[in-house]
């Protein structure tokens, strides 16, 4: 999903998230601190942790175009690439 402020808005103003629209908030929610830091994607190292009951990592180290997101619900380890402009689900790209 390509990052913007639009769509961003549009997931933090709904009253019931899903998991996936819970997910695809955390994930824009951390681009957007990117965009609001000024920071320089490809020059930035990002080690964080997400804790709750979607607990996720942002890993990504400097250098590197884009960045790994770890995922676990229910048990279940899901991972997603991300970039300063969106992020899209890894196994999604493997298929192709």
């Amino acid at each position: 999903m390509r990052f913007s402020e639009f769509e961003m808005k549009k997931m933090f103003g709904k009253k019931n998230l899903c998991l996936e629209d819970h997910i695809t908030a955390n994930i824009l929610g951390f681009i957007h601190t990117i965009h609001l830091n000024g920071q320089n994607f490809i020059n930035s190292t990002f080690e964080s942790e997400y804790f709750g009951n979607l607990p996720m990592t942002f890993r990504k180290e400097s250098g590197q175009v884009v960045g790994l997101i770890t995922a676990t619900i229910h048990g279940e380890t899901r991972r997603f690439i991300f970039t300063e402009h969106g992020f899209e689900c890894l196994d999604d790209l493997l298929r192709l």
